[in-house]
């Protein structure tokens, strides 16, 4: 495992990255990929507690899931796309 001169390793380095852009969209719209089921969502960022993240889904590729908050720990989320007003997130049918 990669070290720096202060002891944090580079997964260290990462999840604090991911956690201060997390915090820094609070409100934004977000979309996930994860590898485990329910697999992607599009929602809006609730809070973040320490290393997970709530997020109140808008769709989900399981329509029960719509309106519900889901909490996922960081090292789960495969892929993201925090949206932006040049950004969008596009629309998606499921």
């Amino acid at each position: 495992m990669v070290q720096r001169a202060d002891n944090r390793n580079i997964n260290d380095l990462r999840q604090e990255s991911l956690i201060a852009e997390f915090t820094a969209s609070i409100g934004g719209r977000i979309l996930v990929m994860i590898e485990s089921y329910p697999f992607f969502y599009v929602g809006r960022i609730v809070e973040i507690e320490s290393d997970t993240i709530s997020i109140q889904v808008e769709i989900c590729n399981v329509p029960e899931f719509d309106g519900t908050t889901l909490r996922t720990h960081i090292d789960n989320i495969q892929v993201y796309f925090v949206e932006t007003p040049e950004n969008p997130i596009p629309e998606i049918r499921v």
